[in-house]
Order: structure tokens, then sequence, then C-alpha cells
């Protein structure tokens, strides 16, 4: 089975492929219109299937051919294959003559065929753009009178102004006059006024385009959807050259007040775009600046006149923006009355706020609110309390934040109020920032730690937790930005119980993020409360009866204390909380015990884990947070007190193995228990990567570090041994050797996984480092000659190597989180030509002579964000004399295949067979060339060359084979140089005789 089939478990081959592009084109050229088409509907699930260029070249081929001589129905399919398959569209080596066969169409004298050629041209723009014969050809079609036919140029001229801007040149004028042609179809007319968009490019044409959109914005004749498209196309233009002037601001801002929705809010969006800064200290100009400020007021006290589930928030959001600008710009900052864009906003937070929670009516508009409030003499952020006293729903300014509050009030919300308290809450501190003023600003700093507040007691769905994060997110560093942090910081109090797990993961990464401010003591206090916290663990297994919302806020605080102490370690804190680390480290292994002390899955161990355990969602992050601080003992009792037969097999495994792992780092100092735990540890990971668990890098960590301890042990042995007996150059030569093998299964698993994390990855290269130190102090003036290696050598390199050691290896490892949830690799799939994998006989060459293969394959890039963009594709290709071994999970084989790949020489394509010849043999044997070839899309091929040994120097003139294998392992090379060797690597076999033909 082929390797490039893994992207399609339906195609089989490279022939398979063909074969079904023949019998597609057969079937396309039937007399059977219903197998035509649906022939032609087949070809993108081809395409996508096996996106071979050699294929996809032919197929457009095919179909460029079909469209010349075909129906106008089969026509109109083809040009929606085009359509769907653009991603495809790069890969076609002969575009000039596929471009031939849509032109003879195009030129034809059906005007419906040439409509569904320019179609197809628009739809192949991203191939067809570059080409002045089609940008001719599209320009001529606007001299018709045919509907359709503009219609298809209008739209061919849309997509190919994506990709060639020079094009706009071309059609300048055609465009800008049938775009003011009032008789032109209003369709036709919004389609190229969009397309003059790509204008904004071009400093000549914004300035000549500016004044186009103020003529058709003021022509008569001009309906709602050709004023929409230039009002987008108007805002796209506008730039620091090119602003928009005070007397078309004002004339924009008469749209505001429009009963279409669409036009007040492209207006809006023009309005936004504008920078009164600049232009409202003009002599003259306060009356132009009242009418637009009043027009935004009326439009904006419109909408909170309106029922609750009326208010649109886009229009509301923006008229508010650009009313703050212009008050921003013009008011006073030493006091006075305050903006009116101040006090309306203000208004919709206080009431949004109070609908959330339930002390508002939901029915009752904005505007009722604030007169209610003003009537109560009270300001508005007190206006929710207030008026829930005055109905008789009685709720206290702090109520709310009970747990059975929580309950009955914010479990129940309606995603509309949520988003209506998020938006206002944003609304809020723009529109602060935008009027300057500290006080605003602290009034904004307010309402946000109240909605921080109200979010950290609400069960919210998963659906919102992007939202949620998003908003936590931006109103922490607006505060932070704004040097008020300080007054939020004891939100986070709240905010550490909450239930919801998104809330939990941003507080926690905000609270050990290093931002909060020195002054007002914010850190401290955050470090005694999580000290508080942590010490009111034991209550947890005492008291039965302990709310949630407490043992929450205490795993929480214990997640924020290891963070400080990873950021400590990054230099991102400048305190390093080591008593706070210990005092949770062994808050853990208390409960632990505590649990252990259950019988083994009874249900008093599950009963007590529910009531005091780490939520869900905490248990892995606590768990790699240990980890990472290299505190095993409390990851061991972690383990041991999780209730594991309640898991899935494979997850009981895996926390086996974890649990193995971390008692063999307690026993560091015991060598022997030490190897003993990591052995079992290995065996319990070796099971599951045979479950086709992907656990590859997990298994290499742990080989890694029992091989680097039992090595380092060895060495220590070594130095500390006075006897000087012949053995000892054996045991020095070994322990060398070993040191020189570890040194390249670090660097294996270095430069294999790309999405590593900084922690696991300063410990491997912290033993690179070691392993190399090693090697040149035993390698410094010295061979391996018997001769040259002797008694007084070996003394020397005791003294050397213990003065090196001293404490390195006993220390304990510490690990991020990439050994608990490893990213995915990008993954390599290839096949060589010839096909060397095709049952039957073994690929047969000539002995002298360079055999030639070519290694073509697709590269599968995981979904999340690669710390690395991959450019090109290296192969090493080498003659070996035995197969790969098929074992992944050693190690120390995987290394030694990388370090010869490694060791790779570049190829010279100038060297011919009989300098090859002149060689010696065992220059073929192991010594791997390098081959480079870049990424096109995620495809690649690349050509290698690979000598063979002359079997007539070893055998003379007798006619003989022998079995050799070829090995060909790949790496990518990302865009910084790096070369990322994760494979794969295969080993074909290879008979090379004296008798084949050549």
């Amino acid at each position: 089975m082929s390797v490039l089939s893994q992207f399609s478990p339906a195609a089989m081959s490279a022939d398979w492929a063909f074969k079904q592009m023949f019998k597609l084109e057969s079937d396309c050229r039937t007399q059977v219109p219903a197998t035509q088409v649906h022939a032609v509907g087949q070809f993108p699930k081809l395409f996508d299937q096996f996106p071979f260029p050699t294929l996809v070249n032919s197929a457009f081929l095919k179909l460029g051919d079909l469209f010349r001589g075909s129906s106008n129905t089969l026509r109109y399919h083809i040009a929606q294959v085009f359509e769907t398959s653009q991603h495809h569209l790069p890969q076609i080596t002969h575009k000039e003559e596929l471009l031939k066969r849509v032109l003879a169409v195009l030129y034809s004298n059906d005007p419906i065929a040439r409509s569904l050629a320019l179609r197809l041209l628009g739809n192949g723009s991203i191939v067809f753009a570059m080409y002045p014969e089609a940008q001719h050809g599209v320009l001529l079609r606007f001299q018709s009178t045919h509907p359709l036919e503009i219609a298809a140029a209008v739209q061919a001229t849309e997509h190919m102004l994506k990709y060639s801007p020079a094009f706009l040149s071309v059609v300048w004028e055609t465009v800008i006059a049938k775009a003011s042609d009032t008789q032109v179809l209003d369709t036709t007319r919004t389609q190229l006024i969009h397309s003059l968009r790509h204008a904004a490019s071009n400093l000549q044409l914004c300035t000549v385009l500016y004044d186009h959109c103020r003529t058709w914005m003021s022509h008569p004749e001009s309906t709602a959807i050709v004023q929409n498209a230039t009002m987008a196309t108007w805002k796209s233009i506008i730039q620091r050259h090119n602003e928009l002037r005070l007397e078309d601001a004002e004339f924009i801002s008469c749209f505001v007040q429009s009963r279409l929705s669409s036009t007040c809010h492209a207006a809006l969006a023009l309005l936004d775009k504008w920078i009164p800064k600049n232009q409202v200290a003009d002599m003259g100009a306060d009356e132009t600046i009242d009418n637009i400020r009043d027009r935004l007021v009326s439009l904006v006290r419109l909408q909170f006149r309106n029922s609750p589930n009326e208010i649109d928030m886009y229009r509301a959001r923006l008229a508010l923006k650009v009313l703050a600008k212009i008050e921003g710009s013009s008011s006073d900052s030493s006091g006075g009355a305050p903006p009116e864009s101040w006090e309306l906003v203000e208004a919709f937070c206080a009431w949004s706020f109070g609908v959330y929670r339930g002390s508002v009516p939901s029915s009752q508009p904005v505007l009722e609110f604030i007169q209610r409030s003003l009537a109560a003499g009270s300001s508005l952020s007190e206006a929710s309390a207030i008026y829930a006293l005055d109905s008789g729903h009685f709720a206290e300014p702090e109520s709310f934040l009970s747990e059975s509050s929580c309950r009955l009030v914010g479990m129940d919300k309606s995603n509309i109020e949520y988003y209506r308290l998020i938006s206002s809450t944003l609304l809020v501190m723009r529109v602060s920032s935008l009027l300057g003023r500290r006080d605003y600003r602290m009034a904004a700093t307010k309402s946000v730690m109240r909605t921080w507040r109200a979010l950290s007691q609400t069960c919210l769905s998963l659906d919102n937790g992007i939202l949620t994060k998003s908003f936590l997110r931006s109103s922490w560093n607006w505060c932070w930005r704004t040097d008020k942090s300080s007054s939020i910081a004891g939100a986070i109090k709240d905010m550490l119980g909450s239930p919801n797990e998104c809330i939990t993961h941003a507080i926690a990464n905000i609270a050990a993020s290093g931002t909060l401010p020195s002054d007002n003591n914010a850190s401290e206090q955050l470090a005694s409360l999580c000290a508080k916290n942590i010490l009111g663990f034991t209550n947890l297994t005492n008291d039965t009866k302990v709310l949630a919302s407490e043992q929450r806020s205490i795993w929480a605080s214990i997640v924020v204390v290891l963070i400080q102490g990873i950021c400590a370690k990054s230099g991102t804190l400048q305190k390093e909380p080591h008593r706070d680390i210990s005092q949770a480290a062994n808050a853990i292994i208390s409960w632990s015990a505590r649990v252990c002390l259950q019988p083994e899955g009874s249900e008093a161990q599950l009963a007590l884990y529910a009531v005091s355990g780490p939520p869900a969602h905490l248990w892995q992050r606590v768990l790699c947070l240990l980890a990472a601080n290299g505190i095993w003992t409390a990851v061991s009792s972690l383990c041991k007190a999780t209730p594991v037969p309640r898991l899935s097999s494979q997850l009981q495994t895996w926390i086996r193995s974890v649990c193995l792992f971390a008692d063999s780092e307690c026993a560091i100092k015991d060598a022997e228990e030490c190897l003993r735990l990591a052995d079992s540890a290995i065996a319990n990971l070796g099971i599951l990567d045979m479950q086709k668990v992907v656990l590859r890098f997990q298994l290499f960590i742990v080989q890694l570090r029992r091989e680097s301890t039992d090595l380092l042990n060895g060495w220590r042995q070594f130095c500390h041994s006075d006897s000087l007996h012949p053995s000892c150059i054996v045991s020095a030569k070994s322990l060398i050797s070993r040191t020189s093998e570890l040194e390249q299964q670090a660097r294996l698993v270095t430069h294999t996984f790309m999405t590593i994390d900084p922690t696991t990855r300063s410990w491997l290269d912290h033993m690179q480092s070691v392993f190399a130190a090693i090697s040149a102090t035993v390698s410094k003036n010295d061979t391996f000659e018997e001769a040259h290696f002797g008694l007084q050598r070996v003394a020397d390199i005791r003294g050397s190597v213990s003065a090196l050691l001293k404490d390195t290896g006993t220390e304990p490892i510490c690990l991020g989180s990439s050994f608990f949830s490893m990213q995915p690799n990008p993954e390599i799939s290839i096949e060589t030509n010839p096909d060397m994998e095709a049952s039957g006989s073994a690929v047969t060459v000539f002995s002298g002579t360079q055999f030639q293969l070519v290694v073509e394959g697709f590269l599968k890039v995981p979904r999340r964000k690669l710390p690395a963009t991959p450019a090109r594709v290296v192969v090493a290709a080498w003659l070996s004399r035995q197969p790969r071994r098929s074992s992944d999970q050693d190690l120390l084989i995987c290394a030694r295949y990388a370090a010869t790949a490694q060791k790779s020489s570049r190829f010279a394509p100038g060297a011919s067979a009989e300098d090859i010849a002149k060689r010696k043999e065992e220059f073929a044997w192991e010594n791997a060339i390098l081959f480079e070839t870049k990424l096109d899309g995620l495809y690649f091929e690349c050509p290698c060359v690979i000598p063979t040994p002359s079997l007539q120097q070893i055998f003379g003139h007798y006619d003989t084979n022998i079995v050799s294998h070829v090995h060909i392992y790949c790496a990518l090379v990302d865009t910084a140089g790096q070369a990322w060797w994760i494979g794969p690597h295969k080993s074909y076999p290879l008979i090379v005789s004296t008798t084949a033909k050549s």
C-alpha cells in the first residue's frame, strides 16, 4: 500500500489516482448529460484525495479541453470545479496552455459561452490574473450589451484585482464610467464600487476615488445599496494622507438616522475612521460639530428608548465611540459637566449589570432605568442596587456574590444578557480611553471589577469560554496599561473560586504573570491570599460540608503559587516564592496521604476525593506545574491519590507510568532503585505505545533520563575508584562511547520534536552540554589507541571528570507541559519512484554506478500553530548492509540512525560514475548523502543519487549479486535554517549486481 494513501483511505496508489482521472475523463465525453455532470463533479474530490501536481496539472488541462468543446451546461459545471478547487490551481505548470483553451471560448460568438468563460477566468484568477491576454479579454467584455456577460465581466474583474493590483490601472476608466452610470443595474454598480477598494494602495487613485465617492453619495438617483457599497469603499481608502473632511463627516452623519440598518451601520463605520482631533479647533466648525453630535446623541437615545431585545448593539457601540472621539477632542479636561457619551455608556453598563444579576427587570428600557435612578438621587453605579430595594427584588450589593445567589441567578442567564454585559464593559473601557480623563478611567475600572466578580460566580456554558477569556485578557491588559490594575487585583480573590474552567485558567495566568503592580503591595497581597488558602487545605479533608467554591479556590491558589515558581526561574518575578511552593507541595502530600488511607476504589475514598480533590480541569495542570518545579514527591502522591479504578485501562497505565517515573526521581540518590523504577515506567509506556497511544516523546524522555542517570553513576564509580588495573582502560572506553551515544540521543530528542516546552528543552540542552563537556575533557590531546590510552591517561580522566560532574545528575529533573500533553509534530509521508515498496522482486542496479530515485511526499501539518515555519525538505540517503530495525521505541537505535543522517555530506552534482568507481568500497556503506528541495505548498519532490559499490573490486570478474538496503531519512528545514529530523526513516532492499542491465 502506498504511503501517500495515508492521506486518503480510498486511494491505494498513484496509479489508482490516474486511473480514476482517466475514467472520469471518459465519462465526461459520453453523450449522456447526467453522466457528464456527475463525472465533472467528482474532480474536486479527486484533487482533495490526491493533490499530486502531475495529476492536478493533467486534470485541469483535460477540463480545459472539455470546456472548449462542450455544451454551455457542462461549461457551467467546469467553472464550478475551478471555484471549488481554487487552492489546487497554483500547482498547474502549463498555465499558458490552459489559458489558451479558455480564451478560445471567450472570443466565440455565443454570449452565454463568453459569460461562462469570464466566470472561469474569475474563479481561476489566482493563476490567470497576471496574464495580459486575460486582462485584455475581460476589459473587452465591458463593451457588450448582454447583461449576463457584463455581470460576468464585473465578477471576473473583482476576482482578478485581488491577485493583480496592476490590473486596476488597466480597467480604471472603464470601471469608474460604469459605476457612475445610473442606467447600469444596481447589483452591477455595487460590485464595481466594491472592486475599487483595491485602490487603497495607490495614493493618486485614492484621491480621485475620494471625490467620486462623494459624488455617488450625493447623487439623487443613488439607491441605498449603492450608497452602502460607496461608504464601504470610502472607508477602505481613508488613510493619513486622505482623511475624512469635516464637511463630508457632517454629510455622512445624516445617514446615521436612516431606517435601514445597513445604511446606518455603513455610515457609522465610515465615521469611525474619522479623526476629529485636528478639525474641531477650526474657526466656524462649532456648529458643524454640534450637528454631528446631536445626530449621534439622538441615535443612541433612540436605541436606549427601545425595549432591550430591540437594541442594536453594533449601532449603539459605534455611535458612542464616534461621540466619545468628538467630545474627547473638544471637551475641557479640567472638569465641568460630564460628556454625554460618558453618561450614556455609564448608564448602559449599569443597566446591563443590573439586568444580568436580576436586580433590574429585563424588560425595562435603558432610558427608563436612567430616569428612575436619577429620581432616586443616586449615581448610576448604585442604581441597580437601589432599584432592587425599591421594587421589592431585595438584592444586597454583595449578596449576589454568594454561592446560593450564583446558582439562582447566574446559572439561568441567557446568552444575550451575558454578551450585553461583556460588550457594555468593553465599551466603557473604550469610551474612557477616548475621553482621556483620569476620573473616567477610574470609573471604568470599577465597572471592570464589578463585571469580573459577576462572572466569577457564574457557571457559563462552554460556548462562551472563548469570549470570557478574551474579555479577561483585554480588560486586564487595559487596566495594566492605564496603571489601574491594582484597583481590580482584589477581584482575583473571587475569580480563583470560580466554577468556570476558562475563568480559573485565565485568572491563574494573570495572577502569576508578573504584571501585578509593585505599588499597593498587590503582588504581596495575592501571595498572602494564596498562602492563606493553602493553609486551610486541611479543612477539605476534615469537613465534608465545605463549599465547592472554597475547594476550587484552594486548588487554584496552588496553581498560582506553582506558576509563580516557574516565573521566578525565568526572571519574570523578582521574588522567588520558595516558602509558598514548599507549603503547596506539603499540602498536596498531606492531602494525598489522607486520601490513600481509605481502601483503593472504595466509596469512602471516592467521596473524600470528590469533596477535597482537584477539579477535573485543574488535575493535569497541577501535575504539570509540580513536574516543572521538580517536586516529584508531590507528583507521586497526587497520582497515588487519584481514583484510578474508575478510569480507562489506558489512562490507568499512563498514570501508573507517571507515578513510577516520579518515584524514580524521588530515589535519584539510590541508583539501583532509581533504575528499577525507571525500567518499569519504560515498560508501561512501551505497552501504551504498542496500543497506538502516541507517547514516543515521553518514552524517549524517560529512556534518556534513565540512561543518563546510569551513565553519570558509572562515571562517579569510575572516578571514586583508586585502582589502576588494565581493566580500567576498558571501562573508560566504554563510558566514553556511551557518553557520545547519549549526546546523540539528547540531540535527537531536541531536534525531532518541534513543540517542546521551554522547561523541558532547557533540561535537554543542559544534558547535551554535560555530555559534550565530558567528551571534550576525556578526548583532549588523546586518541583511543592502546599505545596512547594508558593507565596514566585513566588517572587524568578520573581527575578531570570528577571535578566536572560534582552534583550533576543528582538534582531532580524539571519537565514542562510537553511531557504530559505533547502537541503533535508535523508528519511527512513519502514514496519513491521507482516504487521500492511494491510487492515482488526488489529493484536491481548495476554495481559501481549511481542509483537514481525520486523521493516524493506530502507534509501533514497539525492544526495548532507551529513555533517554526517549514520551508524546505532535506533527504539523507545512504546504502547499508543491514535493514532498518523496526523499533521506534528504542532511543539508542533511533539516535544512531539520526546521527548517520545528520553527518551526511551534500551531494556533488558534478561527480561522474568513473570518479565514484575509483573510491574505496567502504565509502559507499553507511555514508549518507544530503539532498534538499523546496516545499511546493505541502508537496515536495526530491531527486536523489546514491553511489553503489563496485563488486568487481571485491570479487574480481565473477558474476555475483548482493542484497543491500537503501536508507532514507527526512527532515524539515524552517525559515531560520534549523533542521528538524522528524522522519520518517525507511529502508528498502536493493540488489546490487554485476549482471544487471544498466
